[in-house]
């Protein structure tokens, strides 16, 4: 439960994403419109291996929901390091808050902001491209919780390793989507090179898609996941470990306005 004061902190995180909505629109408009050009060749390739009702968003609407994820991470920095642009930082850190009221106050909402975007960007491929799990819907649920986890430790761990607002994006997308296309988003990864074929199952994003297509394709449910969920939960509490060790509110972060 969150403390009264990572309460107002987190209202106020709230009210700055509010303002400027555009990255969460833009990380569920983008994957619709490149569906919309992939779902054809998607499907075919799905035929072939056997699934002969596949309409092509059963691949593509998760791969893009993974890929434009891990790019989107930069969410996570700008709000930390526009604070520090502003010059609102060393309000923050002289009122009566904690470090982990503010990291817990400054965190929560983005969680629950892309789990949002996560939830819209699924509904919305079922609504305009047929995207149909044919496992349980609660696991497909559970994933997504947990992958959302990754996501908001692994932004956390940026913004308290690097010390500017460019380091961190730049460094936090390029390396976001490099995982995310080795994982298997833009092609499944049994059909990329040999050499990323071994180095896979050590980014989350191979757990998330593979436990994904589980729920999707093979009628997968909760006990057929379980360990690509363990996978991405080790994730999380090791990005969660190096965040913690290395974030100190009174390191000096260079943003831009």
């Amino acid at each position: 439960m969150l403390s009264r004061r990572s309460l107002v902190i987190a209202r106020s995180g709230v009210k700055l994403v509010l303002t400027d909505p555009a990255p969460m629109v833009t990380t569920i408009v983008m994957p619709l419109l490149l569906g919309a050009f992939l779902i054809p060749n998607a499907r075919a390739t799905l035929v072939s291996r056997g699934w002969t009702n596949a309409t092509g968003a059963e691949y593509v609407i998760p791969g893009m929901a993974v890929l434009f994820a891990f790019f989107g991470i930069t969410m996570i920095g700008t709000l930390f390091f526009k604070e520090h642009a502003w010059g609102t930082w060393d309000r923050l850190r002289a009122s009566s808050a904690s470090t982990m009221d503010i990291l817990v106050g400054k965190l929560t909402p983005l969680y629950f902001c892309y789990l949002i975007q996560m939830i819209v960007l699924f509904a919305l491929g079922s609504l305009i491209f047929g995207y149909r799990p044919n496992g349980s819907v609660l696991a497909l649920t559970v994933i997504l919780v947990v992958l959302v986890a990754v996501l908001v430790s692994f932004g956390a761990m940026l913004v308290a390793v690097f010390s500017t607002m460019d380091q961190a994006l730049t460094i936090g997308s390029v390396a976001g989507m490099i995982m995310a296309g080795i994982g298997g988003a833009l092609a499944p990864s049994s059909t990329l090179p040999v050499w990323t074929q071994d180095i896979a199952h050590f980014v989350p994003p191979y757990w998330a898609l593979e436990a994904l297509r589980k729920v999707t394709l093979e009628n997968g449910g909760l006990a057929d996941v379980k360990t690509h969920i363990l996978y991405l939960l080790g994730f999380a509490v090791l990005f969660a470990v190096v965040a913690a060790l290395r974030f100190r509110t009174s390191d000096a972060k260079v943003g831009t306005t």
